[in-house]
């Protein structure tokens, strides 16, 4: 295996990740811009198409649908896609009554709709890992 090809599986593209950095400084805050621009240049390029044999995403929550949906492209079959805190400080399982701080209440829809989206998903079969805050892992069947 080529070096670069094993940095490529391993998803540290160096040339990918400078275009991530170099965006986060142009626009400040890197939550007032997604990282998705980075995903789809390497979309773009056919030759990552199932190039990928893990992802941990550990993101900005209300884009985690939006990561899943480029992801699949990129991950070879058999490939796993982790994403982190899938269980949301427990607020997942919380009636939407239930008094929660304010952040966790505003991502918690959208880690509900992203656990629900999973296991409809018949593309991937998915493992919840109670550890931390939650982890799903997703592998890549279709």
């Amino acid at each position: 295996m080529e070096p670069d090809d094993d940095l490529r599986r391993r998803g540290a593209v160096p040339e990918h990740a400078h275009q991530a950095h170099r965006r986060q400084e142009d626009h400040g805050d890197r939550r007032l811009h997604r990282l998705l621009p980075v995903l789809d240049d390497l979309i773009a390029e056919e030759k990552n198409h199932g190039s990928f044999d893990f992802v941990f995403v550990d993101a900005d929550k209300d884009n985690y649908l939006n990561y899943h949906e480029r992801l699949l492209k990129l991950v070879k079959l058999g490939g796993l896609i982790g994403y982190d805190n899938t269980l949301w400080n427990g607020s997942v399982v919380l009636p939407d009554d239930a008094p929660m701080r304010k952040y966790i209440r505003f991502y918690r829809d959208f880690v509900l709709v992203l656990n629900k989206a999973l296991a409809a998903d018949d593309r991937v079969e998915i493992c919840q890992l109670p550890v931390g805050d939650g982890v799903t892992l997703c592998r890549r069947v279709k």
